[in-house]
């Protein structure tokens, strides 16, 4: 039921029971009235017979006193009229035989006899007096001061209970009217003044909950205004805090430009109107270069500022319709519709390139970044929100690559070295169940007498169906889906397995160098060390653990506690591939270092290249300043290994000495050198 049919039925309900109440009371007076007006007209005609009775009862005249009662009783309103005496004895014997109550109290259906005996007479008023609708009434007859006898009186209450209905009817009718009229009055009241306002709020609530934003009309100042005017000031404040949740969840909070969400939204856009007008647009995937560096060298708030700066570079060089997106971290999305041809696309990617690198202060220093651009088009590489994205991200890590042009469009070679990462790393997902890992391991010489100290840990991965995988395809792979922490930790496990059987075997295996992935730097590397050695029995020196220098431009402090830790209970530590990365004397100042090992890179052209043999001397000359022990890598030539013995190197590592060997090989290798003392001119031919 309807609030206004409910608020109706409740006011005509009070109104009814009011105006009940007030006709009862109202009627009952009426009633009260007339009853008094009918026993002051029987006191009239009971004086006034009072008054000519006496000479007809002093003189017997009982003609004359029936005609009295005849009179009497057939007067209106009257039921029964007689005369009697002191005795209460009937002088008179007339009734009205016409009346019904008469002739119900004599018994008889017709006619009633109009004279009664007194005994049947007197019988007939008892019985008359105690009727209800009868008032009886008794005026005495007096004479000289002496009372002669009574008149009594029935009279009848007919025309009063008539009377009665006809004023309960007239009642009825006038309330009905009133409840009507005022029912009708309310409810119109009602509807205009409340029920529309209420209806209207409940319609712009329902719009509200649609996410539809409609202010109600205020026009009055009563409650249901105010109520009004407080739910406009509820749907303001939901639509402001609705528009900033809405732009909380599509805009980068640090750029002001679209966020990964609103990008993707905006490419469907994009796809369905160019599947419609037939038309191409490009995507484009934007990195920063070594962006990293700066976030570790100023701060991630400078950072911070690069990044606005480099946004508004970029939008700056792009067309109103184009759209730029922050992705996240330093990575952007670039969305060129309505293309003609793919040069407008890399005329675009060379402004990006320019914008940029555009110099950029923060905190008093110049400084410049580089990006790399990969580009995807539609529909030539893709039809799909995901195509595109997953091509122009291909194309763009394409051209991170060293050697590779800073902008580089998607290829179906890209499409298939993809699918070939996927099955490579779905396959590296059940390598250690399938046992298909093994360690190889490369000895290292002392560089002065040829006297061996121990050997690199290096990892190979035999597929069943390709074979050998090289650990530059696979390891990257590892690293990127995290992976590498459980492989990382089979390595250190399987080498410290393998040094205790070797131990065990009465061999002399010297220290085993593993190298470290920096996502295991973040795990619980220090249990894990403390499990190998307690497990299989070993010193702290017979591991060494190998970093190299890209893992040290992540958190110092952090790295630097986990290596000093380590360190500290005997663990050694080089540092890898010195001189390929971010080569930083604070690097060796900073953390604790034993080994310095020179690259391969540095080594192959030692003996043509005067500028890499200075190099290769001005290492070696710093380590040793630094107290740190050198290790060359990748030594394959007699004057490779003279060169760097006159230089001073402390160890040697490469082909020339010894091809990387499998564990039995190994095993083989230290029973030989164990039993046979072997000069450098043989060392490689005993090796081998």
């Amino acid at each position: 039921m309807r609030l206004a049919s409910k608020f109706i039925l409740i006011v005509a309900g009070i109104l009814s029971v009011t105006l009940a109440l007030n006709a009862y009371f109202f009627l009952r007076g009426q009633n009260r009235i007339l009853e008094q007006q009918l026993d002051e007209r029987g006191r009239v005609l009971g004086h006034l017979i009072a008054l000519i009775s006496p000479e007809a009862i002093l003189g017997l005249d009982f003609l004359t006193l029936n005609e009295y009662a005849r009179e009497i009783s057939r007067q209106h309103d009257v039921v029964y009229g007689v005369i009697v005496d002191t005795d209460d004895r009937p002088l008179t014997s007339y009734v009205n035989g016409d009346d019904p109550r008469v002739r119900a109290g004599l018994g008889v259906d017709g006619p009633a006899p109009t004279h009664l005996q007194p005994p049947r007479l007197q019988a007939l008023i008892q019985q008359l007096a105690q009727l209800p609708d009868v008032i009886p009434a008794e005026f005495p007859i007096v004479h000289d001061g002496h009372e002669l006898g009574r008149l009594r009186l029935g009279i009848s209450r007919e025309k009063l209970a008539i009377q009665a209905r006809e004023q309960l009817v007239q009642q009825i009718g006038v309330y009905a009217a009133i409840i009507l009229f005022l029912s009708a009055a309310i409810y119109l009241v009602f509807k205009y003044s409340v029920m529309h306002p209420v209806q209207r709020l409940i319609e712009v609530s329902r719009d509200l909950g649609r996410g539809e934003f409609t202010l109600v009309p205020v026009r009055s100042g009563d409650e249901l205004g105010r109520l009004g005017e407080t739910f406009n000031a509820m749907t303001r404040e939901i639509q402001r805090e609705q528009a900033k949740l809405h732009y909380q969840a599509n805009y980068d909070s640090l750029t002001s430009q679209p966020n990964r969400m609103l990008a993707v939204e905006r490419l469907q856009q994009e796809i369905r109107s160019a599947h419609r007008q037939q038309q191409r647009f490009a995507l484009m995937f934007i990195d920063l270069d070594d962006f990293k560096i700066v976030n570790d060298t100023m701060g991630h708030a400078a950072g911070d500022r690069l990044l606005t700066h480099v946004s508004a570079h970029i939008r700056a060089r792009l067309r109103e319709e184009d759209t730029l997106a922050r992705l996240g971290g330093d990575e952007f999305l670039v969305l060129l519709p309505r293309l003609a041809q793919a040069n407008e696309a890399r005329d675009v990617a060379r402004r990006l390139l320019e914008a940029v690198s555009e110099p950029v202060t923060l905190d008093g220093r110049e400084v410049v970044v580089h990006c790399s651009i990969g580009i995807a088009l539609y529909p030539d590489d893709g039809e799909t929100v995901e195509a595109l994205m997953a091509n122009a991200d291909n194309a763009m890590y394409q051209a991170k690559k060293p050697g590779r042009p800073p902008i580089c469009f998607f290829t179906a070679e890209m499409n298939a070295q993809v699918h070939e990462r996927l099955r490579l790393e779905q396959d590296l997902n059940k390598v250690l169940a399938r046992g298909e890992l093994q360690l190889a391991f490369q000895p290292i010489f002392r560089a002065g007498d040829g006297t061996y100290v121990g050997a690199e840990v290096l990892l190979r991965w035999r597929h069943p169906e390709r074979g050998f995988i090289s650990p530059a395809t696979f390891i990257p792979l590892a690293e990127s889906t995290g992976q590498i922490v459980a492989i990382g930790e089979w390595v250190l496990r399987e080498a410290g397995r393998q040094l205790r059987r070797w131990l065990d075997a009465g061999l002399a295996p010297g220290y085993l160098a593993v190298n470290l992935s920096r996502v295991q730097l973040r795990e619980d590397l220090e249990q894990l060390i403390r499990s190998v050695l307690s497990d299989n029995a070993l010193p702290p020196q017979a591991l060494e653990l190998e970093i190299t220098e890209n893992i040290l431009l992540d958190d110092h402090q952090q790295i630097n506690a986990v290596l000093g830790r380590l360190h500290g209970q005997g663990l050694r530590f080089s540092l890898d591939d010195f001189g390929t990365g971010y080569s930083s004397l604070s690097y060796l100042r900073r953390f604790s270092f034993d080994t310095l090992k020179i690259d391969r890179s540095f080594v192959a052209p030692l003996c043509e290249d005067a500028e890499a043999a200075a190099l290769v001397r001005a290492i070696v000359a710093m380590a040793h300043s630094l107290a740190l022990k050198v290790i060359a890598e990748g030594v394959e030539t007699r004057a490779q290994l003279e060169f760097l013995q006159d230089l001073g190197c402390d160890y040697l590592q490469g082909y020339l000495l010894s091809h990387p060997l499998d564990a039995e090989h190994f095993t083989a290798f230290l029973t030989r050198i164990a039993r046979e003392s072997q000069p450098w001119g043989s060392v490689a031919v005993v090796a081998q």
